[in-house]
């Protein structure tokens, strides 16, 4: 791996910050997540104990691996006294969750009231640095947020749509008004994606040098110019079923993976989606965990030979990156579901196999920090390091999204941003 780069494989590691606290706006807690409030004030500030150190694990090890008693037991009190707090472990997800949005959300507000005369880019630099001191919030939203039910998922999606709307006033109309609303869309959540990047990845720079990347970043996805739609006539998907039942078990697992999670969802429930149950479905993989990692090493497999095929055909090494961008562009718009469970799902794979697929991701982003420091000289290597991560995220986040998915012209958008985000041509 080059010097200074710092690849995670999108494995986050999380520091408290300024965010993990009880602040102002309070109020914005309503309906369900409400039952999260601490009922005890004995000691007082029991209730904010628990969800801190419940934020950390569900961050760490994921939702359905946590039990009240892991969190009991890391907060040295019994599981009884958690339900004093919290209704049951739904209701302590739903207001974790939302405590650790509620940073971001006085941002934005704060910004939309009071924001005449302040430059974009300071607009930007508030928001990186609020999603510095609350790293877990994306994590948890991307990841963990689909274990909530009911009322409690919709008031959590109506807030981050609420945030995505504020951020087209806020951050693209000042500087741009010739946006179509796909357009704007696609950017205003890239730029969610750029500033809360940090959640998935080690960096070697300081936090101003990051704080400057991010903002540097999202500002030139703001100002690059729309995509031009393809002039080939849109050739009709055709989608046909693979005649393998292996191929159409790993197709149903990933769907159903990404739907519900690996622990929602047993081996059975994949088999019946396909029409294998019993003893024949163990002729293909020996058990849930197997499924997973033949899902997981497919999209791994796949961007590898992408990458290798790039590196066959681009003759000019400056143009290496822009064809790397296409080419996983391409396979994550059409794969969403491997990509989605690739992130979501990796806490469940086999040790051996996450090492190996982690090895493996970390080389990936290694040949694209050396061809993009083969497009611009001007960058050394942790600089790089970070905005290829930064790129990647904004991919993996965007194609999971499908609203944006809907836009005729998703592909070429997404590349266009994707390349202003690495400040490419």
């Amino acid at each position: 791996m080059p010097r200074g780069l710092v690849a995670s494989g999108r494995k986050a590691r999380y520091r408290p910050g300024r965010g993990e606290r009880d602040g102002p706006g309070r109020d914005f807690l309503k309906s369900a997540a409400a039952r999260g409030t601490p009922a005890s004030r004995r000691p007082r500030d029991r209730g904010t104990q628990i969800a801190t150190i419940a934020s950390e694990l569900f961050a760490e090890r994921g939702y359905q691996s946590v039990t009240m008693e892991d969190i009991a037991e890391a907060a040295g009190i019994t599981p009884r006294a958690i339900y004093r707090h919290y209704e049951n472990k739904q209701a302590l997800l739903a207001h974790v969750v939302l405590r650790e949005q509620r940073p971001v959300i006085e941002v934005v507000e704060r910004l939309s009231k009071d924001s005449t005369g302040v430059p974009v880019k300071d607009r930007l630099t508030a928001l990186a640095e609020v999603s510095l001191d609350n790293r877990r919030l994306s994590v948890l939203w991307q990841r963990e947020a689909r274990h909530l039910k009911g009322e409690d998922f919709t008031l959590l999606r109506e807030r981050t749509k609420m945030l995505a709307d504020q951020y087209i006033p806020l951050l693209l109309l000042p500087e741009r008004t010739d946006l179509d609303p796909h357009t704007a869309q696609l950017r205003v959540w890239a730029i969610g994606s750029i500033v809360s990047s940090p959640a998935y990845f080690d960096f070697t720079i300081s936090r101003a040098q990051l704080v400057s990347e991010l903002v540097d970043a999202a500002h030139r996805v703001i100002l690059a110019e729309p995509a031009r739609s393809s002039p080939r006539r849109r050739v009709p998907e055709v989608r046909r079923t693979p005649g393998s039942r292996r191929e159409q078990l790993i197709a149903a697992a990933a769907n159903a993976f990404r739907r519900h999670g690996y622990a929602g969802v047993s081996i059975d429930d994949i088999g019946s989606e396909v029409g294998v149950v019993g003893p024949a479905l163990y002729r293909y993989f020996d058990n849930k965990a197997d499924i997973l990692a033949a899902a997981a090493t497919r999209l791994s497999e796949w961007r590898a030979l992408e990458t290798v095929r790039t590196l066959a055909r681009e003759s000019r090494s400056d143009k290496v990156i822009g064809s790397l961008i296409d080419g996983y562009v391409g396979l994550a718009t059409e794969f969403p579901d491997l990509v989605a469970l690739s992130l979501t799902e990796r806490l469940f794979l086999p040790p051996e196999v996450r090492e190996r697929l982690h090895r493996a991701y970390s080389e990936n982003l290694a040949e694209w920090q050396r061809w993009l420091v083969e497009a611009r000289p001007d960058l050394e290597a942790p600089r790089a390091a970070v905005l290829v991560n930064v790129a990647r995220t904004v991919i993996d986040d965007c194609v999971r999204n499908r609203r944006l998915q809907s836009s005729p012209n998703f592909e070429q958008e997404l590349k266009s941003v994707v390349h202003a985000t690495l400040g490419i041509a």
